[in-house]
Parts: structure tokens; sequence; C-alpha cells
């Protein structure tokens, strides 16, 4: 059984790309530039109309995409990685919350950042919607952190690594800087730190984000 992924690195497909390794699934990466040239775009858009990555390909040939039901998908398909609590359990009422304040609330602002132009074509506009971007992201990392201030840890969730405590560390690798989120999100950090030392999620790392260390 065998899952086509189509993505680039470092971008949205990290989580999913690292998702299928921690679960031992089968699959091919195909390269795929949302941002690219009209060509590029098409290709895309051929796949997923929305014109974004990650997009999934499921071994019944159906298409799957948005990176956080891709991972809540794969979480529960695969229980025996215990990378998501299970229906019943305790946890899943914040992982749900959290995997889903992440989608719409932190990566819909890198959304806006990557391409002003494709929200206000007045490149005086540009500037101030950036600005806008990067406030909201930091007022909604600053959020969670405070959520997550004297949680136990090492992950966000306990003891165990789950697909939350990855998406969280992709996005920290993302603009404006590991730094930066520092700044705003200490206490996420320790369970970033820990999620990017699994051996796998290192791995995945190292493809797609070696500008960044």
């Amino acid at each position: 059984m065998t899952y086509t992924l189509y993505g680039k690195a470092g971008f949205g497909s990290v989580c999913v790309e690292a998702a299928l390794e921690l679960v031992g699934a089968d699959y091919d990466f195909v390269e795929a530039n949302p941002l690219g040239d009209e060509a590029e775009q098409r290709r895309v858009r051929a796949i997923n109309p929305a014109g974004q990555v990650p997009a999934l390909i499921l071994p019944d040939d159906s298409v799957m995409t948005e990176s956080a039901a891709i991972l809540i998908w794969l979480g529960d398909r695969y229980p025996d990685a215990g990378l998501a609590p299970a229906t019943d359990a305790p946890e899943r009422a914040e992982y749900l919350r959290w995997m889903l304040f992440l989608a719409s609330s932190v990566y819909s602002t890198f959304t806006l950042s990557d391409g002003p132009e494709r929200f206000h074509p007045d490149p005086a506009t540009h500037e101030t919607l950036l600005a806008m971007a990067n406030q909201r992201r930091s007022d909604m990392w600053t959020l969670m952190n405070d959520a997550f201030d004297g949680a136990p840890g090492p992950f966000l969730l306990g003891d165990s690594l789950s697909l939350l405590d990855v998406y969280v560390a992709m996005m920290s690798r993302w603009d404006p800087g590991r730094a930066a989120f520092e700044a705003t999100s200490p206490a996420l950090l320790p369970a970033v730190e820990a999620t990017e030392a699994d051996p796998l999620v290192a791995e995945v790392w190292a493809r797609n984000f070696r500008r960044q260390g």
C-alpha cells in the first residue's frame, strides 16, 4: 500500500512527510511548487484545485489535502504508531482543538505572508498586510504558549510524541524564524526540541530545512 505525497522542501508537506515516516508507510514524494511559474502552478492545481501542498494520493487514488486533516487521518489510520490520542482518550479533545487552531489561526498567516499580492494587487498595501500577518501570528503563538505554560511535558500532550508536536515543530521553523518563535513561545519550545530529537523527524528536517540547520 503506497501513498504519493506532492510537496516541496520546507513547505507544509514537511509535517505529512514526517508523519508518513513515523507511521512506517510506503510513499513516493513528488516535487510540486505552488509558488513556481505558471506552468508549475497549473500542475499543482491539477492535483489540488486550491493550488497548495501538501496533497496526498491515497492507495485508492483518492486525494487528501489540508495538512491538519491529513495528519489527523494518518494518526487515526495507524493507531499502533501511537501518534494520536484514541477517540475515547482524555487528551483527544485537546489534540483536535490545537490541531485545528494551528491550521486556522497560525498556518493561515503564512498563506498571507508568502504572497500578499494574491490578496491585494497594490504593492503599497503589502507592507501593511505583512505586518498584520506577522502580528497575528505572534499573538496566536502567545495564546497557545500561555495555554501550555506549566504543562508537564516533555511533549505537548504528555509523555508521548504526537502529530500535534510535529505540526508545531514544522511551523516553528518558518518565518520569521526560530528565534522569534522562542521569544513568543518558550513554553512550547521543549516539546519542539524533543520532537526534533526523534531520529525519523530529524531525517525529514535535514531534507527540508538544510539552510536553517
